[in-house]
């Protein structure tokens, strides 16, 4: 069976394109496993030095495919068990969260281009995301509150981290439909584009200039963040003062300052490839 996304990477750059927009993009249980499987080889990788996803289509990404629901399984069977049913479903859920935290623990920087609907997953997976560039015509929709379920994949947690609390609060709530402008008013976007070719334009345009920075200072801007995000200031002074104790690299230092001076592009060495867990 072919994959729901493809993959291509030039000049340390990885472009995820959704590809199934007869069914909207939605996720069914296959994709759920595929895309953290796909970003994880990336990160695994060394030489990536950013990952864009976008989606083919007038839909970024309609969420759950319904039809998945079944395959997991909701209830249990006439006989069973409910407690050890019922762990196992929190099982799958624990599961289905690296649908989104995949990006966010990825040491490259992640930016998603989006047109037309984001909608429930959609959500989860830009949440977790470093930067969002959107299409005018996107719009995005909280929607498990409107099918009953609380969202569990990453948007309660990630979603009022990014936006005002209050703001949050009202969009899962509500679940009502927020265009691209106010997305944008409020923080969530951080671009707006005139059209979805512009959108993945912009996109790379802003992968480029990351590509362009120290992989290990890119890497660990973003531990940073990540940690300073969840723990208080003090902690977040302490974490950042002890990975640049151990991590802060003189050549990477030296080669940014001859690169300004000289006014040319700096080439810094690729992180450690990870290939090597996989071995073990």
């Amino acid at each position: 069976m072919s994959k729901p996304f493809e993959v291509i990477i030039k000049d340390s750059i990885a472009h995820i394109i959704f590809n199934r927009p007869e069914k909207r993009n939605s996720v069914t249980l296959e994709f759920w496993t595929a895309f953290p499987e796909e970003v994880n080889e990336l990160n695994d990788r060394g030489d990536i030095r950013a990952l864009i996803i976008s989606a083919i289509g007038p839909t970024f990404c309609a969420g759950l495919d319904l039809g998945m629901m079944t395959e997991i399984g909701l209830g249990a069977e006439p006989n069973e068990e409910t407690g050890r049913v019922r762990g196992h479903f929190r099982e799958q859920i624990l599961e289905m969260q690296k649908w989104a935290s995949c990006i966010e623990e990825a040491r490259f920087p992640v930016i998603t281009a989006i047109q037309g609907g984001c909608v429930g997953g959609g959500i989860d997976l830009i949440c977790a995301a470093d930067i969002r560039v959107a299409s005018a015509d996107a719009f995005f929709v909280v929607e498990e509150i409107n099918i009953g379920i609380v969202a569990d994949i990453g948007t309660l947690q990630r979603l009022p981290t990014i936006i005002p609390a209050g703001i949050a609060r009202e969009w899962a709530m509500t679940g009502d439909k927020v265009l691209a402008d106010r997305a944008h008013e409020v923080g969530l976007i951080n671009h707006i584009e005139p059209d979805h070719e512009a959108a993945v334009k912009k996109a790379f345009e802003i992968a480029e200039n990351l590509a362009s920075k120290s992989p290990l200072a890119m890497w660990g801007t973003k531990e940073a963040i990540n940690y300073s995000r969840d723990h208080s200031i003090q902690d977040g002074l302490n974490f950042v003062a002890l990975w640049n104790a151990g991590m802060l690299h003189p050549e990477d230092v030296t080669t940014s300052a001859m690169a300004k001076m000289q006014k040319k592009k700096p080439v810094y060495k690729d992180l450690k490839d990870r290939i090597y867990l996989k071995k073990k």
